[in-house]
């Protein structure tokens, strides 16, 4: 009995002792994972598998040690669970680490610690089962030895009074009561010799464990702010920087929002894809056989390399690659960390672009002193100087400049403003000479003082002497041209006399014919017929109309040999002797006048008074067929000129034939519907291009028309929508 108790006790320390170490073995696979995750280093990937190794093992010598006591195995049933779900859990944050480059958060150092200090309740339980029990052992071992004492003095007492009789039995129960005594005092001792060494193992192990306690919270804690400090680093370089991460294949494992805005590809588009999604084509073989051979080697390539966006548009990015090297001494993954720099570039293409043009324009650029420091191809192809020739020497002696003003003259103009234009004259190495058009302007240092003289010289020598072909041409034509006017205008006034001439001629032959008709009718008109009646009425009309015929040419006569006499004249005040001179005819008419507030004009007010009387007058014949009439007479400024407007609602015409409009004895109506000589807007055209203005029209047939004209005018008037011009415009 005694020494199944003594193995009994020597297992429960065993227990106790093996608990302590399992929960330490747990402990290291949780820190050895967590520590793995956060800084990627292999060793600590191996002490991890080593110590999961052991907590396996741990596991089952609890399961065998724990056999005999059915409350032990319930909560070895407890704990196997929370060890398999912490141990789950820290293959979770490896294998995070090793696959997506993930490090943990403060919700996963959280876990572990929550998953730790539930199995550390349940080993404490497990330790206090097995503590108490020994502590029961320890008093029953204590009874025992009072009970065999007590049985040693009764065994005395009653040996004594049966000593006569059985004096040899006693003598041999003494014996065995003195080895059994003895057998139960070394037993009590090697027993209490026990404790105190479990005692003071597992005092020792206490310590150990409040160490390794301590030291975890101190690991803890330096994790949790090394996380913290990787996080706001990775915050501090994607808000600077295009990070982008690929393993050691090319495959791309992280792209940063910088990356994703830059490419144009989302992250879900970018993961899992090989880094030659974004290849431009720019760059050859050559280019990153050369960067794949210095990263592979485990060194940092640095570089300029232009991508293609999802759009197919290209960028250009200043790339660093870091390779991270594994324990096998090959790259694991790779970290490009980029910087935008197509504006840069376009800017630098823009300079080499503009550096080619000025090297191909006839540009030279000089010091203070005239000394020549830059000569480009186009100006060794205009003067047949060389660069190696020019260079050094002063451009107006090699050049052998002819200044259209004195030098000094040039200097003081370059020095107030900072720039001459003018023409001068070189001299070509082969002797001749060319003309260019020449513009110097200073080129300042970085104090903003003077340092180049930047030269820029166009030929035009052909422009020159075409100007002076042109020149001589202008004297001939002008002198053709003044001669053909003065042909005209003496052809024009014999026209005129003799317009003016006819039909001041045809004026007595009109009335001899009238006033024939007239005395025919008189004495013999009893005696005609029907027949003869109409035909002298006829006669009569035809004198009547021929008659305004001729008075409409001579006015239009008149109007070529009057005098221009312009004066300030107030078009509202000739407008209102128009209207008051037509009231006969307008009289029984619903007639409406809208007359705007019109400008003072320089005008011949006689002029301009026919041309309104002429437009006006049309307006109300025009419009007979409306039962109420709307005349309106405006102005508006275009172009700083005044622009008058005649508009009705008359019976209007079609545009097509607009250009028959201001034609000599042209109507765009027949006399039975309109009377009229097709003299009136002739005369009209006559008046304003005498002024110097325009006169215009603009109609729709049965919506009525409007007339415009402008005096006194010096240049061309646009051409307008559903407008025509006649005369000068035309």
């Amino acid at each position: 009995m005694a020494a199944d108790d003594a193995d009994r006790i020597t297992r429960s320390y065993t227990v106790i002792e093996k608990l302590n170490l399992t929960s330490n073995d747990v402990i290291e696979v949780e820190t050895s994972a967590q520590t793995f995750a956060l800084t990627g280093q292999e060793p600590l990937l191996a002490h991890y598998k080593a110590a999961r190794g052991i907590v396996t093992q741990d596991r089952e010598v609890l399961r065998r040690l724990t056999a005999d006591n059915p409350k032990q195995q319930r909560r070895l049933d407890v704990l196997e669970p929370q060890m398999h779900v912490a141990l789950d859990f820290a293959e979770t944050l490896v294998t995070e680490r090793q696959q997506k480059e993930a490090l943990p958060g403060a919700n996963e150092i959280a876990e572990t610690q929550r998953l730790i200090d539930a199995m550390r309740v349940t080993t404490q339980e497990m330790q206090a089962e097995e503590t108490q029990w020994l502590s029961e052992s320890t008093q029953r071992t204590q009874a025992g030895r009072r009970f065999t004492g007590f049985i040693i003095v009764a065994g005395i007492f009653v040996g004594a009074g049966l000593l006569t009789l059985a004096r040899l039995a006693v003598n041999r129960q003494i014996e065995l009561s003195a080895r059994a005594r003895k057998q139960i005092t070394t037993l009590n001792a090697g027993l209490e010799q026990r404790v105190q060494e479990r005692t003071k193992t597992l005092e020792s192990e206490i310590v150990e464990r409040k160490q390794a306690e301590e030291a975890l919270q101190k690991s803890l804690a330096t994790s949790e702010q090394a996380l913290k400090d990787l996080a706001d680093q990775k915050f501090a370089l994607d808000q600077h920087a295009i990070v982008e991460v690929t393993d050691g294949q090319g495959t791309i494992t992280y792209a940063n929002r910088k990356f994703c805005a830059i490419s144009q590809y989302t992250e879900d588009e970018l993961i899992g894809q090989n880094h030659r999604i974004l290849n431009s084509g720019h760059h050859d073989a050559g280019f990153f056989q050369q960067m794949y051979h210095t990263i592979t080697n485990g060194s940092v390539w640095h570089g300029e390399i232009r991508n293609r966006a999802k759009n197919g548009s290209t960028y250009w990015v200043d790339t660093t690659i870091v390779p991270f090297v594994g324990r096998e001494g090959k790259p694991q993954q790779y970290v490009a960390i980029r910087a935008d720099i197509t504006e840069r570039k376009r800017i630098e293409e823009r300079l080499r672009e503009q550096a080619r043009v000025l090297d191909l324009g006839q540009v030279l650029i000089r010091d203070m002193d005239s000394r020549i420091v830059f000569w480009s191809l186009g100006a060794e192809k205009l003067y047949g100087y060389t660069r190696e020739e020019a260079v050094g020497q002063i451009s107006h002696d090699l050049l052998g400049t002819q200044f259209p003003e004195t030098l000094e003259s040039i200097d003081q103009k370059l020095q107030s403003t900072g720039m001459w234009e003018g023409e001068l004259v070189h001299h070509k190495r082969d002797g001749g000479t060319v003309e260019v058009a020449s513009v110097w302007a200073f080129h300042e240092d970085s104090q903003g003082k003077p340092a180049r003289i930047l030269e820029s010289n166009t030929d035009i020598t052909q422009r020159k002497a075409d100007e002076r072909e042109i020149q001589k041409l202008n004297a001939e034509l002008e002198d053709r041209v003044a001669r053909r006017t003065a042909q005209l205008e003496t052809a024009n006034n014999e026209l005129e006399a003799f317009s003016y001439s006819v039909s001041h001629d045809l004026r007595a032959p009109l009335r001899h014919i009238s006033g024939f008709s007239k005395m025919l009718e008189e004495e013999v008109g009893a005696t005609l017929g029907p027949d003869a009646h109409h035909y002298l009425d006829r006669i009569q009309t035809g004198t009547q109309k021929m008659g305004l015929l001729v008075d409409e040419l001579l006015n239009l006569a008149r109007v070529g040999r009057h005098v221009l006499r312009p004066q300030l004249s107030q078009i509202n005040s000739i407008v209102a002797d128009i209207i008051a001179m037509l009231q006969p005819d307008s009289e029984g008419r619903q007639v409406e006048w809208l007359i705007a507030d019109l400008p003072a004009v320089e005008c011949d007010a006689v002029l301009v008074k026919q041309v309104f009387q002429n437009l006006l007058a049309n307006a109300l014949k025009f419009t007979r067929p409306r039962a109420h009439v709307v005349i309106e007479v405006s102005c508006k400024q275009e172009d700083g000129q005044p622009v008058f407007m005649v508009r009705d609602n008359g019976v209007g015409f079609s545009m097509k034939y607009v250009a028959k409009l201001f034609g000599v004895f042209q109507r765009l109506h027949s006399s039975d519907e309109f009377e009229g000589t097709g003299i009136g807007l002739v005369t009209v055209q006559r008046i304003v291009h005498k002024h110097g203005g325009q006169v215009w029209a603009s109609a729709e047939v049965d919506k009525g028309a409007a007339f415009y004209f402008t005096l006194g005018v010096q240049r061309q008037a646009e051409s307008k929508t559903n407008e025509a011009t006649a005369g000068g415009q035309s």
